[in-house]
């Protein structure tokens, strides 16, 4: 059941050195008088509140200080924080994400963004800022988060307005490129019951990525697109309301706007081979990959207390408009361009109940539902390689795909612990119905279906003393099924009683068992944590973009069931507060996956049975270092490291392994100066320029040069990780 390592002497060694390090620390003497008990960290990651050492499965948090201080205001730098875990941008505005190599790349979902305990859909790789703290659950939560979470869930939680006192914060940031950021907030108590927080930023960035504007091998035509394709330009800002109405009622509304307007990602054609990549900082086309979105939201809370139980009512409202234009053939050819404008309302409601009393027995329950409804309207843009050769500002765009989805999830779950003595039982489950409609309006096509998932969850957790404790827990979640997008023209396809309908694929599911131990160590100093874990993983989702099977020459873009896979692997993770200035933390994770045998491509191309799925680190490690200590006058000195390593990981889709991404180490490096009331730090990222991709993936040739057959069918696209940059800011507190 459980595969060994390739390199068992290389994986174990770290772990070995970490265990040792992690037990070693016990015999260290209490009487280090410069040594403090680390804080408890609080998390949410079972709808209520609990020690981040109490939870009997492996969650990561990321507190408030290190995002701020490390400037973490995107999805990659996220991504370098956690072990197995990979992260970044898509097209779409959704995330490209796994985690322990479950989740989506792709059209997928797969591993669930949460604001406040609000799922986002197509503006998850938004900016958001005054974040209290961000948590990572790894593994399946099909129990408490449902469907779209079979990887697992990244929760914003947002700083609570206060009504003690007055204040707030402002922050300049600029350095290289272009950069300038802008943000602040500010705490307003309006009575002795209410109080409103805001939260506003901006920010400009030339981008690292450039158009040299080459002219058209087959009409000498500049496009004269702008030189930096990677200039973007993004602001948005969030209120927060919060009020007691009486002891033991509470409002909390908020709304949020979110503006983007930049380059769809930092992807590019590889110009290398797969065993010397070239990591090339252009990308060459007629027309920058552009992405401008809108995004308002809006959540009202209602919180009651009981004699026997808690209340909480969640209410939220997102609307998102978007508009992407994209240079598919990646050559200075107009010829296979795409503008796709989308909308998308969401609409979700929670009831949750929970247990408020100190008793062995403690429950959390409730109802969920959310309506979705998406539409898109595609377009290709051949623009004047049809009309006018010498003016380029001609277009062409000619509607090919016109999608309308309307989803529906309606849930009941429910989760209890009892303690008896030093064993705590868990119990979980929740029932999941999805209904899902798709139309293709262009030609006709339709489809429905309706999904109803059991989702369990089973976990022994054993306490020795109040320093530490061993837990097993299995768990199950799944994605939803959907439908096969279809170029326009494509013939339909038909259903059971002769209508035109949509080819279809099934959900995908993962069990996880995971064996785990969170202790204190050293009077509190440590705090180590080591988990194992399986994961079978069933029905696969992946994009594809292939032929029809009509043979008409048309492509059916969407998601297939590729088959099963394994995963097995191990985490670790060691904080140790060295002295009252130094704060040390170290975590790896190892995966070991492979296709079940005899897994064959949708096109039947390759038999990929015992290879390593896409998007699985092989391992990953990161180490930190926080040093902050008296100077001069009121001023600490603020000296802070970060170091994150990425193995090996199989591209975007499975490929037959033609796509290996290298491994990769990047390093961050901040000092400064902080008062009471000011900040001055400069900070260093990538302080070594590393070149890497985050994510690294096969693609069909579409450029002019593979019809005529001088170029591969397949290239290969990657998503650069940032190069190194400067930058410094100021920050001024009240």
């Amino acid at each position: 059941m459980f595969p060994r390592p390739n390199n068992p002497i290389k994986r174990l060694s770290s772990a070995v050195i970490m265990a040792s390090l992690a037990l070693g620390l016990d015999a260290i003497p209490s009487a280090n008088a410069q040594a403090s008990a680390l804080e408890e960290v609080i998390v949410t990651a079972r709808k209520r509140d609990e020690s981040l050492m109490d939870i009997p499965e492996s969650v990561s948090a990321i507190p408030a200080i290190e995002v701020e201080r490390r400037n973490i205001k995107g999805l990659n730098k996220i991504g370098l924080s956690v072990p197995n875990l990979n992260l970044s941008m898509r097209t779409d505005g959704y995330p490209n994400v796994t985690i322990r190599g479950l989740g989506a790349f792709g059209m997928t979902q797969g591993v669930g963004f949460y604001l406040d305990d609000v799922q986002l859909f197509s503006d998850a790789s938004s900016r958001f800022g005054d974040i209290e703290r961000i948590e990572v659950l790894k593994g399946p939560q099909g129990v408490l988060y449902g469907g779209s979470n079979v990887g697992g869930a990244v929760k914003y939680v947002s700083k609570t307005p206060s009504t003690e006192a007055l204040s707030g914060r402002l922050k300049v940031l600029g350095g290289e490129q272009g950069i300038w950021d802008v943000e602040g907030d500010i705490n307003i108590p309006l009575s002795d019951r209410w109080a409103l927080r805001a939260f506003a930023f901006t920010r400009e960035d030339d981008g690292f990525m450039t158009n040299p504007g080459s002219l058209s091998p087959v009409f000498g035509v500049d496009s004269n697109q702008p030189e930096d394709v990677g200039a973007y330009e993004q602001s948005g800002g969030r209120l927060i309301l919060h009020g007691d109405i009486t002891d033991s009622l509470s409002i909390t509304a908020s709304a949020r706007y979110n503006e983007y307007d930049g380059p769809v990602n930092n992807w590019a054609r590889e110009m290398g081979t797969p065993d010397n990549l070239q990591y090339p900082f252009t990308l060459d086309t007629n027309l920058n990959p552009t992405h401008e979105r809108e995004t308002f939201g809006a959540r009202f809370e209602i919180n009651a207390t009981f004699d026997a139980f808690d209340f909480k009512s969640i209410t939220s409202y997102t609307d998102t408009e978007s508009d992407r234009h994209t240079d598919v053939d990646l050559t200075q050819l107009w010829f296979f361009n795409t503008f796709r404008p989308e909308t998308m309302e969401v609409m979700t409601q929670e009831f949750r109940f929970s247990s408020n009393s100190e008793g062995p027995l403690q429950w959390v329950g409730g109802i969920y539902y959310m309506d979705l409804k998406e539409t898109m309207n595609s377009f290709l843009d051949f623009g004047w390689i049809i009309l006018e050769a010498d003016d380029p500002s001609v277009h062409v765009e000619v509607p090919f795909e016109t999608r309308r989805e309307d989803k529906g999830n309606l849930a009941a779950f429910g989760n209890l612990t009892y303690e008896t003595g030093a064993w705590e039982w868990g119990l979980g489950l929740r029932i999941d119905r999805w209904e899902s409609k798709e139309q293709a309006v262009d030609i006709g096509h339709s489809a429905s279906k309706d999904d109803v998932e059991i989702l369990p969850k089973l976990s022994l957790t054993r306490r020795f003393g109040s320093d530490s404790i061993a837990y097993a827990t299995i768990s199950k979640g799944f994605e939803p099924g959907g439908w096969v997008g279809i170029a326009g023209g494509a013939p339909p396809v038909y259903g059971p009683n002769g209508e035109k309908t949509l080819a279809g694929f099934e959900p995908e599911e993962a069990i996880q068992y995971e064996l785990g131990w969170k202790g204190s160590l050293a009077d509190g100093r440590v705090q180590a944590t080591a988990a194992l874990f399986f994961i079978d993983y069933n029905d696969r989702q992946f994009e594809f973009i292939i032929p029809n099977p009509s043979g008409d020459g048309t492509l059916i873009d969407g998601i297939e069931n590729i088959g099963d896979s394994e995963q097995t692997g191990i985490e670790l993770s060691l904080v140790w507060q060295v002295s009252d200035y130094l704060q040390v933390a170290a975590a790896y994770g190892y995966i070991d996956a492979e296709w079940d045998s005899g897994t064959v491509l949708p096109d039947g191309s390759a038999n990929i049975g015992g290879q390593t799925p896409p998007q699985v680190i092989e391992d990953s490690t990161t180490v930190t270092a926080n040093f902050q200590m008296p100077a001069f006058g009121n001023f600490d000195f603020i000296a802070n490291l970060q170091l994150s390593h990425n193995g090996t990981m199989e591209g975007g889709k499975p490929s037959g392994g033609t796509a290996l991404n290298p491994e990769f180490t990047v390093m961050d490096i901040q000092v400064g100066v902080a008062s009471e009331n000011w900040e001055l730090m400069l900070n260093l990222d990538n302080a070594f320029d590393e070149r890497y991709y985050t994510d690294l993936e096969p693609f069909p040739n579409f450029g002019f040069g593979g019809l005529i057959g001088t170029e591969p069918a397949e290239i290969i696209i990657g998503t650069h990780g940032h190069p190194r940059l400067f930058t410094a800011s100021a920050t001024y507190r009240f």
